[in-house]
């Protein structure tokens, strides 16, 4: 009995879920609102299911082309390897003194014997001077002969050393003028005179030129030479060539001399007129000089060693 009730039971409640599907069945395919297959009634059996499809997406998956290339961007740059500082060698310390140079096989230089010129005041003199001084010569000149003697040499022995070569003596007219010292730059001549010794004419060989300075033009303005230091003392005169100026291009003590076409030929001529030899350093003067008259001495050499000479002077005023 108890098995035939139940057995009616399910019976009657697989035909109610038979319907209720028939029914859900019916509402999706018409399309209707009917309120069966919008949702189940609460009275009925079974919980309560709303039926929602799930979302589906409106938009394409795809992502859209990038309207523009996109700026890459730039790869992380390696960081720097680490370089090695280079440093340069140190540079010498330059010493504050140099040591000392070694000593020189050079033969030494000749020290020049002049010294220079002293200034003294250009003033012109305001009275008269004493009548035994020596500027009582100055103004003066001399008229004379002078004979000369003359020793010459040249470097044509086999060895190549100097060797005499002739001597010659001669007698040429000769003139003396004394003036005042001679003052340039605002420096005047030391000497208590100013004396120009001409033996012959210039270009005449065997002549002389003495004179113990010169006024010369320099960038600076006039430029004062001197070359004889003189001593006078009543009527006695010594002289003593210092510098002859060879170095300035300023020669003025001259002798003026033949000389030969080709060295060591004299078959062959000499030069006409001859060519002027500078004085060297150290020809003396000396002799007598007064207001009336003068003897004087000079004793020399040419600075190339070729010319020897030795003349008296004897003239008056």
């Amino acid at each position: 009995m108890i098995r035939a009730r139940n057995i009616r039971k399910r019976a009657a409640l697989a035909a109610g879920s038979t319907g209720l599907a028939l029914a859900l069945v019916s509402g999706c395919g018409d399309g209707g609102g009917s309120p069966a297959a919008d949702s189940l009634d609460p009275t009925s059996a079974g919980p309560s299911v709303t039926d929602t499809a799930p979302a589906v997406p409106t938009t394409d998956p795809t992502p859209p082309a990038p309207t523009s290339a996109p700026t890459p961007t730039p790869a992380p740059s390696p960081p720097p390897a680490p370089s090695a500082t280079a440093t340069a060698d140190p540079s010498p310390v330059r010493p504050t003194s140099r040591p000392p140079a070694p000593p020189s096989t050079a033969p030494p230089a000749a020290t020049p014997t002049t010294r220079p010129s002293t200034s003294t005041p250009t003033k012109a003199v305001t009275t008269a001077p004493p009548a035994d001084g020596a500027s009582s010569l100055w103004g003066r000149q001399y008229q004379g002969t002078t004979r000369v003697t003359v020793q010459l040499y040249d470097y044509c022995s086999p060895n190549g050393s100097r060797r005499p070569a002739g001597s010659q003596t001669y007698s040429m007219p000769t003139s003396l003028t004394v003036e005042r010292p001679r003052e340039a730059g605002g420096l005047r001549e030391n000497n208590p005179f100013a004396l120009v010794l001409s033996v012959g004419q210039p270009s005449q060989t065997g002549a002389f030129t003495l004179g113990t300075s010169v006024a010369v033009a320099a960038s600076s303005g006039q430029l004062l030479l001197t070359y004889w230091k003189l001593s006078w003392d009543s009527g006695a005169l010594r002289g003593q060539l210092t510098d002859n100026h060879v170095r300035e291009a300023a020669a003025l003590n001259l002798v003026n001399w033949a000389t030969l076409l080709v060295p060591c030929r004299p078959e062959l001529g000499t030069l006409p007129g001859g060519m002027p030899h500078s004085v060297a350093v150290g020809a003396s003067l000396s002799g007598k000089l007064t207001a009336t008259t003068t003897s004087l001495t000079a004793k020399g050499a040419s600075d190339d060693g070729l010319v020897e000479f030795a003349f008296e002077f004897s003239g008056s005023h």
